[in-house]
């Protein structure tokens, strides 16, 4: 069995970072606020510098329209598009650069990767 250190750093900082975007979920209806949580979470978990890109909703979708559709979700229990609870990342590890796009809906889908 080979082990390369930087492969286990890269692992170890994938799971913090998703577990910091779950984690700080519920404050995603204020995207600077959950933006500043995740990146002091990480900061404080991780002895490396990183750098750590987040992209939430409100970069791409405009806020009138947001509001419209997070209180049709509210008032008349309509699903709310897929674009709303989509986080988009990049960061850079020893190892290499990585960009993911998480559902904060679809937890169970990254409850296995963070637990194992």
């Amino acid at each position: 069995m080979k082990l390369d250190i930087n492969e286990v750093y890269h692992n170890y900082i994938t799971k913090v970072v998703i577990f910091a975007i779950f984690l700080y979920k519920g404050q995603m209806r204020q995207p600077n606020v959950y933006r500043q949580s995740v990146y002091s979470y990480v900061a404080k978990r991780l002895p490396w510098k990183i750098k750590l890109r987040l992209e939430t909703y409100e970069e791409w979708i405009d806020k009138e329209l947001t509001r419209d559709l997070i209180l049709d979700e509210l008032l008349d229990g309509k699903e709310s598009p897929k674009e709303i609870w989509s986080v988009g990342i990049r960061f850079t590890t020893p190892m290499k650069e990585t960009t993911m796009e998480i559902n904060l809906r679809d937890e169970s889908k990254y409850e296995k990767y963070l637990y194992s």
